[in-house]
């Protein structure tokens, strides 16, 4: 049986997706697998100037952004997710690159140069989407903090939830409905991926 997996989660801001990423890799750790729990953008350099992006406390095009995502991801792969894909970990990723195509499809940014740029990146064997409405989303998101980023306005989430949906039909992805609670979220993410490591 193959120890390696690389697992990434996918959803609206505000759908849960960090927590159930800390969850999974606790409910892993405790069945004994050895992880990597990690997340995009990350915490260098370039992670650090799109977190910047996203507060809007600069302005570029929304193309530039996501050739930012795109270069943050090339070193988040070559630095942490393939080598410990090697050592035989399981990686859990909270956002990887289809929040660049959904996001980037929602802001307008031209969909075959999209997947063009991002199509030499390895693939997750395991997608998990953590829907919520975009009404949802926003509440969640007001009540989290007290400021929206770039993204976080209905509307766009409204174009961002209908792109993760047609990526998940072309994708296969797991869909698990994120409105309901939190334990239960988790319940159904869990059962999710123990039949998947089971097949490996």
């Amino acid at each position: 049986m193959r120890k390696d997996a690389f697992i990434v989660f996918e959803g609206l801001d505000g759908a849960g997706v960090s927590t159930q990423s800390v969850m999974l890799d606790a409910y892993l750790r405790k069945k004994g697998y050895r992880t990597l729990l990690t997340k995009e953008p990350t915490t260098g350099p370039i992670g650090s100037m799109i977190r910047e992006a996203l507060k809007e406390n600069w302005r570029t095009s929304y193309k530039s952004i996501q050739l930012l995502f795109c270069a943050d991801r090339a070193r988040h792969l070559e630095d942490e997710i393939l080598p410990a894909l090697d050592n035989r970990k399981i990686v859990i990723c909270d956002r990887y690159l289809f929040s660049t195509l959904a996001y980037g499809f929602a802001s307008g940014v031209d969909t075959h140069w999209l997947f063009n740029v991002n199509r030499e990146f390895r693939m997750p064997d395991l997608t998990i989407f953590i829907d919520v409405s975009p009404d949802l989303s926003v509440s969640r998101i007001e009540k989290g903090r007290n400021h929206r980023e770039l993204f976080e306005k209905r509307e766009t989430l409204s174009k961002v939830r209908r792109a993760y949906l047609n990526l998940a039909k072309r994708f296969k992805f797991k869909i698990v409905n994120g409105e309901n609670g939190l334990e239960e979220t988790s319940a159904e993410v869990q059962q999710i991926v123990d039949k998947f490591l089971a097949r490996r």
